[in-house]
This record gives structure tokens, sequence and C-alpha cells, in this order.
């Protein structure tokens, strides 16, 4: 047991030295968090805020929160994509999008804790006639935070058991650093919509790369020295595709990240069965779905997965099962996590009848 109580404190105080990136296991609610140019590529307006909970039945839990909002500038401006026409708007000069992110999280013992407040804006060029290319960058303010007074070291082992009064010759008390924080992506989107009602052969999907921390900011909590943060590269793509006369589709994805001596590999997909189909003739877009899925990130958890989508409001529900070394102890939990989103303008039909 006292293997395990040092491994745990190892594990906390390498977190704070390494300080990896916040993530979430619903990958694709968290665009600000993936690439830039992501945001206001599939909705017109979108709001969602998400929670996870992870680790708590070894140690104190890792809570991480966000909230995210982004928006398509002069929506009514964009180019058309409905096959249908039931309303044609002119094309814009400029297309451009924007979004605003809050994430939060609080980590172990420790209380290694991380604030970011990221602002995102995306142009958008037509490349052909279900294609655009994006860009997007991404300016941020991070507040990291740490109490080394409860961090357990190995000096504080006195031969025979943990003691508490024995000095951890560490940093005492609680540390803070605030610093700027600037990102960039590359995105590559398609959008084929179904060439009949109820048909179910769309098709559409997006693959980009993007670079955080390009300034690698320096993220020591002392300031007599410097440690900067490593850039972290991620590459990234999904696909909605639907099965011809069906009322299903399937939604694979990936995600490839790399920081430092870092990497991480996220992949699977959903299976989505359409519950309604609605006339897009008449203006009232209430189509739905329900998706159920695995992913599995490589060395560290299988993940199960689940998206209820009601017109403008989805649900999403998934949890880690640990599968790392961490599991001889943790049981093979891991962790929930939850998102809601509210979207102006149904996925299915990018705009309503006028």
């Amino acid at each position: 047991m006292k293997k395990y109580l040092f491994l745990l404190a190892g594990i906390a105080a390498g977190t704070s030295v390494y300080s990896q990136d916040i993530h979430f296991s619903q990958y694709l609610e968290t665009p600000a968090l993936i690439n830039p140019a992501l945001v206001g590529s599939q909705y017109v307006m979108r709001a969602s805020v998400n929670y996870k909970d992870q680790w708590g039945s070894i140690s104190a839990p890792y809570r991480t929160f966000g909230a995210s909002y982004d928006m398509k500038f002069k929506a009514s401006n964009w180019e058309k994509t409905d096959p249908f026409k039931t309303k044609t708007y002119k094309k814009a000069f400029s297309r451009l999008a924007g979004g605003l992110a809050f994430f939060s999280d609080k980590a172990g013992d420790g209380q290694m804790g991380t604030n970011q407040v990221l602002l995102s804006l995306a142009s958008f060029i037509k490349t052909g006639t279900n294609s655009t290319l994006s860009l997007g960058l991404q300016g941020g303010v991070v507040q990291k935070s740490v109490n080394f007074s409860k961090f357990i070291f190995s000096n504080q082992y006195n031969g025979s058991t943990y003691d508490p009064n024995i000095s951890n010759q560490e940093m005492e008390g609680s540390r803070s650093k605030i610093y700027a924080d600037v990102s960039a992506g590359l995105l590559w989107n398609y959008v084929k919509e179904e060439s009949a009602i109820g048909l179910n052969d769309q098709l559409s999907g997006n693959a980009g790369v993007a670079m955080f921390h390009i300034n690698k900011p320096n993220d020591n909590f002392s300031g007599n020295s410097s440690n900067q943060l490593d850039s972290r590269y991620v590459v990234h793509g999904m696909a909605l595709i639907g099965i011809r006369h069906t009322s299903l589709g399937i939604v694979p994805s990936f995600m490839l990240e790399f920081q430092g001596k870092q990497k991480e590999l996220l992949a699977g997909a959903m299976v989505r069965y359409y519950l309604k189909y609605d006339s897009k003739y008449t203006g009232f877009v209430k189509r739905s779905s329900f998706s159920l899925g695995a992913y599995y990130r490589n060395k560290d958890a299988a993940i199960i997965s689940a998206l209820f989508e009601l017109a403008s409001y989805a649900i999403g529900i998934s949890y880690d099962v640990n599968t790392s070394g961490l599991s001889k102890i943790s049981g093979f939990r891991g962790g929930p996590e939850i998102t809601l989103r509210y979207n102006s303008a149904n996925r299915y039909l990018f705009q309503k009848k006028g």
C-alpha cells in the first residue's frame, strides 16, 4: 500500500511538472481544445457545457469543467447548401466565425488547478461545391495554481511509515502562474446532403491539423527558472456516413496528439439511428437521432459513449474504463463525463425556411 501511496504522489508531482493539457473523452464536443478552425464549422450557433470526473476511486477526483459558445457571423449571407432550396442566400464576400470558451480543471490532492479563457476566430474559403477550407486563430489567458503543502514526497518516509511532520524540502504553500497562450489550426470540411428526403445517403466529414502553445509560455511556478510549455500538435478527422435506404449512419473519428515526449491516440466510432424525419418544406425541423459507440485511448482507457439529439438539443454521456497500469488499484474505473449542447439550427438542415 505504501508503494501505491508514493506512486500516486509521483503522478501528482509529475502532473505539476509536465503540465499536460486538459482533454475530454467526448472530444468532438470541445472544438476549442482540438482545432481553432472548427469554430462555426457545423452550426450557425452552438453553446455547450462539459463535465468530467476522473479517478475518484483511488484518490481525490480529477474534475474538469468546460463551457463554450461559437457562431457564424452574418449567417444569412452564407451560401445555402440545402439541395431543396427552401431559401437561397447570397454568397458572402467574407465568411467568418468566432468562439469563446472557458475550461477549469482541478487535479488530485495537490489541487493542481488550471483555468483558461480562449477566444477563437475562423475564416472560411469555399474550395468546391460541397467543401470549404478554414483557418483558425486562438488567443487566451491561462491561470495555473498548485498547493505544494498537500503533496506527499518520498523524503517524508521515516523508514517505517509516512510522517507529515517531516519537511518535504520543496516549495511551500500555494503558488499561482498566469500567462498568455496562442494557437492556430487548419481544417478541410465537406458536406453532401441527401439527394432525396429520407434516402439517407448524406456524406460529410472534416480533417484538420492544429498547433497549440505556439508561443511556448513559461508555466514554472518558481520565478527563478524557466520551464517552457511544449507545443501540442493535433491531427484529427471525422465523418458522417449515411447508410442508404436505412435509418442508420456511421460516425467514425480519430484524434492524434503530440506534446513533448507524450503522444496520445484516441479513435472509435458511433452508430447513429435516426428516430424521425421531418419535411424540409414546412420549416419545422425536428429530426432526431440516438448514437451509441465506443472509443479507445491508446494504453489508457476504453470509452463507452452515447449521444441523444432532438432538434436543437443534445445530451452526451460517456464513461472511461481504465486499462493502463493504474487499473491495478483503480479496479478499471476511470470516470463519467456528460455534455449538454444547444444549437440554433439543426445539424441536418443548415437553415429553416423563411
